[in-house]
This record gives structure tokens, C-alpha cells and sequence, in this order.
């Protein structure tokens, strides 16, 4: 609580020079497997714990107070694992404090940069397809697409120590089936990216997990860095990628700003790229599951409970990034 109280001591001490070590001591060990240890490991959690369930149950004399203190300590033990491992970046300085960033916007000021996304939105897809109807299609591998996103990961705002590194999830199904494109292991450290998804989702995934990976707890900071780096890489298809991914935040909150304008302005936007929306659309329908909700609703509470107030609503403070960047800075194609 004192830590989470004092921002810029986590930020001097913790964020830049503690977990600096820590992240370069787990690479160490842990980026040679080209497999993820980490999800080795939760399968080998669920194991445990269900092992000691069984043996409990098997036990009639053990008593419940045994059993609570026990699970209490257990618990304990990995919060504070992970909370010296990784989960202190929750409480660091704000991302828009450090680039001077006003996170207030107008729907004037929204309705500008929405029109910026999709005038060079428009411009790549002209770029990467036969035609303005035709959806764009990356036929690069998921391991092309990490390497690349690895070899020019970049965020020149802001000091982000060593370079990140990607693996595809072992259990990629069953995050499909959760409703996730990928998480970072807090314990080993490993970015990791769902492998069933669309490549075009795969990129910006790739990016926002090595941004996690990289001590950026924050799911929107995470996503601002990843839209970023997609835009200032040298591969037209990962700027794409990243200016498409900006446009679907900007259209959703200029919609519940102005429908009326929204609606309109999406008129200007070329077909082929609504049909690169509609395709990232029908792969997540067909995971679609009652468990989901929970699962999201247990995700957001777990935001809530590590200071972001809007929970899973806070990938959606992008937009305001993005606007303030658009003021600072012109959107430029390589």
C-alpha cells in the first residue's frame, strides 16, 4: 500500500532499475525454450492444486481451520511473487504523466484524428490490396510476424530497457475459447501470443504483450505502445495493422459520442477494410461460450482490484493517447 501510494518510487526504483534486473535475469533462463515454460507451469499448478483437493478430501480428519490457513498461505505466496515479479508496474508513474500527455478530448479534436486514421487507413489498404472491396490479406507466418515485431519493437517516448521477445501460447485453444489474444506470464516473464487468431490481430497482440513484457502494466498505455511501434515499423502490413487497430477504438468512441457523425465518417472508409474487421469478428463468434462473461468479468475485477479503475474498459483510454499523440505529432507512412 505504501508503494502503491508513491508512484514515482516504483517508477525510480522499482520500474527502471529493479525489474530492469529481474526481466534480463528471466530472459536468461527462460528465452532459450522455444516452447512457453510458463504455461507449462500452470499446467502443472492445476495439477497440484488438484492433487491437494483430492488428497484433502481423502483426509475426513483434516480439519477446515487447516485447510483455510493453508490456502491462505499458498495464496499469499504467489501474490507476493507476483507482485515483486511484475505487479508493482501497476502502481508506476502514469505513461501520459512521463509524455506530457492531456488525456481530455473533444469530439472536435476525436472527430479529427478519426479522419487522419482513415484517410492513411485507406492509403495502406490501397497499398496491400487489388482493390478498395477486397479485404487485405497477410499471408506471413506467426513466427515471420514475431520476428518482426521483435527486431523493430520501438517506443522512443519513453525509456523501455532491453528488447522483448514473443511465444506462441501452448494453450491457444483454450485462450481462444476464454476470449483472449494473448497475456504475459507475471512469474516467468514470457510475453505470449494467441497462435489461432488472425494474423492481422497477431501483430498488434505481439506488440502489446511485449509492452507488458517490458514492465507497461497498464492495458491502455500497453495498447497505445503497441499501436505505436505498428506504425513506425518499416512492414506495411504491421503499419496497417496498427492504424486499423487505432481507427476500431476512435470509431467506438466517437459512436457513443455522436452516432449520427460516426456513421456517416465510416462511409469514407474503404469495404475491404470493414471486411478485415468483419473476418477478426466471425473468428471470435466461433469461440463464442457461456463460461466467457464470467471469465471477462473475473478479468475485469482483477483489473479493478490493480488500480484501473474502468477495468476491462481500460483498454479503450487508447483513444485518449492516441488523440494527444495525433496533436503532438503528424501520422506519417514510412
Amino acid at each position: 500500500m505504501l508503494l502503491k501510494n508513491n508512484p514515482s518510487w516504483v517508477e525510480t526504483y522499482y520500474s527502471q532499475l529493479v525489474y530492469s534486473f529481474i526481466f534480463d535475469t528471466h530472459r536468461l533462463f527462460f528465452e532459450k525454450f522455444s516452447f512457453s515454460v510458463g504455461d507449462l507451469l500452470y499446467a502443472f499448478l492445476v495439477l497440484f492444486i488438484a492433487k491437494n483437493v483430492t488428497s484433502i478430501f481423502k483426509k475426513k480428519k483434516t480439519s477446515w481451520s487447516v485447510i483455510i490457513s493453508h490456502s491462505l498461505s499458498f495464496v499469499s505466496l504467489v501474490l507476493l511473487l507476483f507482485n515483486l515479479n511484475w505487479g508493482l508496474n501497476y502502481y508506476r508513474t502514469p505513461l501520459s504523466q512521463d509524455l506530457g500527455y492531456q488525456m481530455k478530448y473533444n469530439e472536435t479534436e476525436l472527430e479529427a484524428t478519426f479522419s487522419k486514421l482513415v484517410t492513411i487507413s485507406n492509403q495502406l489498404h490501397s497499398r496491400l490490396s487489388v482493390n478498395d472491396t477486397t479485404a487485405v490479406t497477410i499471408a506471413y507466418s506467426k513466427a515471420t510476424i514475431s520476428d518482426l515485431i521483435e527486431k523493430e519493437f520501438d517506443f522512443d517516448l519513453k525509456k523501455m530497457g532491453p528488447k522483448p521477445y514473443l511465444k506462441q501460447s501452448l494453450w491457444s485453444t483454450l485462450l481462444s475459447y476464454m476470449g483472449y489474444a494473448g497475456y504475459l506470464n507475471p512469474f516467468t516473464l514470457e510475453s505470449q501470443a494467441n497462435s489461432k487468431i488472425p494474423n492481422l490481430d497477431f501483430m498488434i497482440t505481439a506488440a502489446h504483450e511485449m509492452a507488458h513484457q517490458l514492465g507497461i502494466a497498464s492495458e491502455g498505455e500497453a495498447n497505445f505502445i503497441a499501436f505505436y511501434t505498428s506504425i513506425k515499423h518499416s512492414d506495411p502490413f504491421v503499419q496497417y495493422a496498427g492504424f486499423t487497430f487505432a481507427l476500431r477504438y476512435c470509431y467506438a468512441e466517437l459512436y457513443k459520442a455522436n452516432p449520427e457523425l460516426a456513421k456517416e465518417k465510416i462511409k469514407t472508409l474503404h469495404p475491404g477494410i470493414l471486411k478485415n474487421y468483419k473476418e477478426l469478428s466471425e473468428f471470435w463468434k466461433r469461440y463464442q461460450n457461456p463460461f466467457e462473461p464470467l471469465l471477462k468479468k473475473g478479468y475485469d475485477s482483477y483489473l479493478k482490484a490493480n488500480g484501473q479503475a474502468k477495468g476491462i474498459q481500460s483498454y479503450s483510454t487508447i483513444v485518449g493517447y492516441v488523440v494527444a499523440y495525433a496533436q503532438k505529432a503528424s501520422f506519417n507512412l514510412n
